[in-house]
């Protein structure tokens, strides 16, 4: 059976739970070599130690310059190329907004948004060598707004701009950059802030795994615009 991603090296963040193990998953059957980076570096061997040879663990802070710039040279160095860049990494703090303390608002903006400008950037040389692709882990908040999710909603819209930007400005590269849109997933984004009933009735990580998988081997001549994924049914009822 042909592999669709074989050989080809990919760069996740917040590899370890959540969108970022299953996009692993479904990256690593495809017959890619996955790059595994979270602060935590007990769920990022959990991840890798299901897929074998196929994963590479690099525990990252996202918020530290230095530790993304290592991310990038040691993959570099052990595989010689980076084909897929999954900016995954990100936190959800909901407060009102006349309660939002700026200390939370920059924590949301520096995870979900300005680390990825980082790596993304650090990144993009190589990038530009293999003609690769970019996956923006955004969400609905990223295209419309919801009740206590100020900083979470600010920074996401942020990426799917900056997305945009990356797919216009690495067309000519041969460069091509997605957004991903979920809503309420079934992550440990959600367990503090879901009931476990709410929470069963979610779509699952790997449905957006899925659907990641499907937008880097689509086809190389088509650009498809943000991918915004909804439950069938509201999980909250």
């Amino acid at each position: 059976m042909t592999q669709l991603l074989s050989q080809q090296v990919a760069i996740i963040t917040g590899g370890g739970t959540g969108f970022g193990a299953a996009i692993a998953r479904a990256l690593a059957a495809e017959g890619a070599h996955c790059v595994l980076a979270g602060r935590r570096r007990e769920p990022l061997e959990a991840v890798a130690a299901e897929l074998g040879q196929a994963a590479h663990v690099i525990p990252t802070d996202v918020l530290e310059a230095a530790q993304l710039q290592h991310l990038v040279t040691e993959t570099i160095r052990l595989f010689g190329k980076l084909d897929i860049l999954i900016n995954n990494a990100g936190i959800y703090k909901p407060l009102p907004f006349a309660e939002l303390p700026l200390a939370n608002w920059d924590a949301t903006l520096n995870t979900n948004l300005r680390s990825v400008f980082q790596l993304t950037q650090l990144a993009w040389p190589h990038l530009i060598q293999s003609q690769g692709q970019v996956v923006n882990i955004s969400s609905v908040a990223g295209v419309q707004g919801f009740e206590g999710s100020a900083a979470y909603s600010a920074s996401k819209f942020g990426l799917n701009g900056l997305t945009e930007v990356l797919a216009i400005e690495g067309k000519p590269h041969g460069i091509r950059a997605f957004s991903v849109c979920p809503a309420a997933a079934d992550t440990p984004i959600w367990h503090n802030h879901a009931a476990p009933e709410v929470l069963n009735r979610m779509m699952k990580a790997e449905a957006v795994a899925e659907t990641v998988c499907w937008l880097l081997t689509s086809p190389r001549s088509i650009h498809i615009e943000p991918v915004i994924i909804r439950n069938f049914q509201n999980p909250w009822g």
